[in-house]
């Protein structure tokens, strides 16, 4: 009786099915990371064709976005990642530019997410630019070298952890936006890439927002992929709830107060920009 209260107040927000399978796989993906990153290439190869050849459904932009994520990016990072270590150290700088350019670039075009004539969708374009030159502050601040490579995996080292938390909550305002629909299977988007970040800290020994970058680098490629072959093949029930069920729920007053989460947001991301240049100062 309570499971089904629960399932019923959760339902309207998250695409329950979707997220069961989506922690599975996440698990799985967890694993291989650490333990067969060969194995884990192969399958994100694998899916990616099965996604190119049978999703017909897909717009152009979807289908280019799906392989940016899955063989582009994650692809393309594990392949370096299973690399004979002599062609990593040869190929590290190279490799660390296409990761800045990769992260940089995802970060600074999402302020041209349609605001779709909400406050909150406003506001969202102040805290990316304030979020996009805080994390570029950073990356000059190393030189730019901002990549290693630990026990399998990438470490991304130009990113602090209170970044991380202040680019949590601007994406969890983001995501409320009309132009992501419902927004039902990527709710739990940021709940994931903080599980897996302090998951591969705890098991690496170290520090927590090292571990940011190769985190959302397997959650999101994960959900785009899942998300593809699920509707593709049909494998879990449609998201049939209506895409502006939550815009719809989502009044001034509620628009007004997400709009001042992603201003605070920006606030402290220019305020801690001007604590690191006062630093540097002395």
């Amino acid at each position: 009786m309570a499971f089904t209260l629960l399932r019923t107040a959760f339902e309207p927000y998250v695409d329950i099915p979707f997220n069961v399978w989506l922690t599975i796989i996440l698990i799985l993906t967890y694993g291989c990371a650490l333990r067969n990153p060969r194995l884990l290439l192969l399958i994100v190869l694998g899916v990616s064709a099965t996604i190119f050849v049978f999703n017909t459904t897909a717009t152009l932009g979807e289908m280019i976005k799906t392989m940016c994520l899955l063989p582009l990016g994650l692809g393309s990072i594990l392949a370096f990642l299973v690399a004979d270590r002599s062609l990593q150290a040869r190929f590290l700088p190279a490799f660390t530019t296409y990761v800045n350019f990769a992260v940089y670039a995802n970060i600074g075009m999402m302020v041209g997410t349609p605001a779709g004539g909400t406050l909150r969708g406003m506001c969202s374009k102040i805290a990316c630019v304030a979020l996009f030159v805080w994390i570029v502050q950073q990356g000059h601040r190393v030189g730019w070298k901002t990549v290693m490579v630990h026990n399998n995996l990438f470490v991304f080292t130009a990113v602090s952890k209170s970044w991380i938390f202040a680019h949590a909550c601007y994406r969890f305002v983001l995501l409320t936006l009309p132009c992501f629909g419902s927004g039902r299977r990527h709710r739990l988007l940021e709940l994931y890439s903080l599980t897996l970040t302090f998951a591969l800290s705890s098991t690496s020994k170290l520090p927590f927002e090292y571990f940011f970058g190769m985190a959302d680098t397997l959650v999101v490629p994960a959900i785009a992929g899942w998300s593809a072959i699920a509707t593709t093949f049909n494998l879990i029930p449609r998201d049939t709830v209506n895409d502006n069920l939550l815009s719809s729920r989502i009044g001034t007053g509620a628009d007004a107060f997400l709009g001042a989460v992603s201003l605070a947001v920006a606030a402290f991301a220019f305020h801690r920009d001007e604590v690191h240049e006062d630093d540097e100062l002395f």
